[in-house]
């Protein structure tokens, strides 16, 4: 993604009127001045159909009769180097949708040059003799350079208003919930909402993390401090941390290495929940002092076979995944998507009922198809830095 050489001119090109934001907001209260009249440019217009897409990340001939709304998306500059060697990076959107009877279809295209899924690997360091996790950040040396890429995942997010209840979101959309300001303690900056009854809809695609199920995560954001954001509530799944806490055998020393591996599998950047049920994923059960691994069938040696370390500024070939995930079930898993790089960037087709079973203000109701603002927001092998685009518009073509 190009990036600008010039910070503010993200604020000029894309928030004129919005400039004062980022300077104005404290944790408690925000003041922007935002326009509240509607821009077309910022439409996207879902079509009534009667044949559903098929969601499989292939652009079927019925999208071609969608109106395409194409938008930048920039990252911003908020306070305590929060987004540090990310501001003023842009991307690329097209967006699409159309709905039926039951269900709303969205079809989200955005540029990316690479296809970020090796998500915090766990790699072994011969030096020390301990296994080690990549971090989802940037290192930098004291002089503020790059020293080590981050080895995160590439992500969206879209923000909706929960029945109307967040006080000027049409003039504002996500930055009614995005406070900067922040002690170092509590991030810098963050997403959470001004009161007890304000609840924003945050759906949240993650290429390693829930792509490999062909779901989108569906969040919510209420008013805690001084972070609001949450899981909808599930019976159980999604992403947990490939991790365990083991004694080094013969001692008292309590280490931490990863919980599963697949024997034999190199370059793979999660494991399935599925494969630990069906044992292609061994579980770790003990760990020596020279870092060697143990499972039932067999062992790891790190020391001799070199592709379970670091393979320079990149990860090794057995380097073992950070993560394992499984189908989010409740409403957590409302919404489903399947997803393609091609090469030059991301494709994803996704889709959610129009009306949920919701009963806890998680969701958003589009059964009414009354116009929903709506922020849209793209990580590029970021933890939570990214790019936004603020006040687009959906409506509904009656």
């Amino acid at each position: 993604m190009k990036l600008f050489q010039n910070k503010y001119t993200w604020f000029i090109a894309t928030l004129l009127l919005g400039v004062g934001y980022f300077v104005s907001c404290t944790k408690n209260d925000q003041v922007i001045n935002l326009s509240t009249a509607t821009n077309n440019i910022n439409m996207v217009l879902s079509l009534k159909t009667s044949t559903a897409p098929i969601i499989d990340g292939t652009i079927d001939a019925i999208w071609e009769n969608s109106p395409k709304l194409k938008f930048e998306v920039a990252v911003p500059d908020p306070t305590g180097d929060k987004f540090r060697s990310y501001v003023g990076n842009i991307t690329n959107v097209t967006l699409r949708s159309m709905y039926d009877n039951q269900n709303i279809y969205f079809l989200a295209e955005w540029v990316d040059p690479t296809k970020s899924l090796n998500l915090t690997p766990w790699y072994f360091d011969p030096i020390t003799k301990i296994w080690a996790q990549e971090t989802e950040a940037r290192t930098f040396d004291a002089g503020g350079s790059i020293i080590r890429k981050a080895f995160g995942q590439d992500k969206f997010a879209i923000q909706w208003n929960i029945d109307s209840s967040v006080s000027g979101w049409n003039s504002a959309t996500c930055f009614k919930s995005c406070h900067t300001g922040l002690s170092a303690a509590d991030g810098f900056a963050n997403h959470f909402t001004n009161n007890v009854s304000e609840r924003i809809d945050i759906w949240d695609w993650r290429s390693a993390s829930t792509g490999p199920n062909g779901q989108v995560f569906d969040r919510y954001i209420d008013n805690d401090y001084p972070d609001g954001k949450k899981d909808d509530d599930n019976i159980s799944g999604g992403p947990e941390d490939n991790i365990q806490t083991l004694t080094i055998t013969g001692t008292t020393t309590s280490i931490e290495v990863p919980k599963y591996f697949i024997p034999s599998r190199t370059n793979y950047y999660w494991i399935l929940q599925s494969e630990i049920d069906n044992a292609t994923a061994k579980l770790i059960t003990a760990v020596d002092g020279n870092g060697v691994l143990y499972y039932n069938g067999g062992t790891i040696d790190p020391n001799t076979d070199v592709a379970f370390q670091r393979d320079g500024a990149g990860s090794g070939a057995k380097n073992i995944p950070g993560i394992s995930t499984s189908v989010l079930v409740g409403s957590a898993g409302d919404i489903s998507a399947q997803s393609i790089y091609t090469g030059s960037g991301w494709v994803v087709e996704f889709k959610r009922a129009l009306k949920t079973a919701d009963t806890q203000k998680q969701d958003i109701d589009f059964s009414s198809l009354t116009d929903q603002y709506f922020g849209f927001a793209v990580f590029d092998n970021a933890e939570f830095q990214h790019a936004i685009k603020t006040n687009l518009l959906l409506r509904f073509q009656k």
